[in-house]
């Protein structure tokens, strides 16, 4: 019973469990999209919030921000191979350092990892017959029309909310850090200063006596 709790409690603590349900989420809202497609397209997309946000089927063949490098082929084989490094790349750095990440870099990690799975998983698995379109791709469904023009999904927002996060956590670390190392030089001035006056004063004191 006891194995069972620390088992559990290194479960929780590992952020696993988050990747999962980012990666479940994904799955579920992109096959989701693509089984109801033919009323999304014939409908011009489903306006969840007017003027704001709307689901809009759309199958990306490009890289990231609509980046293309030539060929359908190409895109598709330079994406999975960047993606599947930077998954490889971040299991071996997570294993290696596991006992040196907090809670916060290992959540980050996490959504990185399931964004880059989720979108691996249109590229390799998802076929143009069975998303209907000329060619193969990653499911994009977000829709924030008149404000963005680009199109995402569940998958993108993790790997571009976890590396806001890792920056601004990491700037915030530098400040603190840089405020924790200089705190005491106002001190060791202030406490010159003074020295100096008791200097001068303890003269002019000896100097009135005599």
């Amino acid at each position: 019973m006891e194995n069972f709790k620390k088992g559990l409690r290194w479960f929780f603590t590992s952020f696993i469990w988050l990747g999962v349900i980012l990666l479940i989420l994904d799955f579920v809202t992109k096959i989701s999209v693509v089984l109801n497609k033919d009323y999304i397209l014939s409908s011009g997309g489903v306006v969840l919030i007017p003027n704001f946000l709307r689901i809009k089927y759309l199958i990306n063949n490009n890289m990231v921000f609509g980046i293309s490098l030539g060929s359908d082929l190409t895109n598709r084989i330079v994406f999975c191979v960047f993606a599947l490094l930077i998954i490889i790349g971040l299991i071996i750095f997570t294993v290696i350092k596991w006992g040196k990440l907090n809670k916060f870099y290992r959540a980050t990690i996490m959504m990185i990892l399931a964004g880059a799975i989720g979108n691996v998983i249109d590229r390799i698995f998802y076929s143009p017959e069975f998303l209907a379109n000329p060619v193969n791709g990653v499911v994009d469904w977000i829709d924030f029309y008149g404000i963005w023009k680009f199109n995402f999904n569940i998958a993108d927002s993790c790997v571009v909310v976890a590396a806001i996060m890792l920056i601004v956590y990491m700037i915030v670390n530098e400040i603190i850090d840089y405020r924790k190392n200089n705190k005491d030089k106002p001190k060791e001035d202030n406490e010159k200063v003074l020295s100096k006056t008791e200097q001068e004063k303890n003269a002019y004191l000896e100097d009135k006596d005599e």
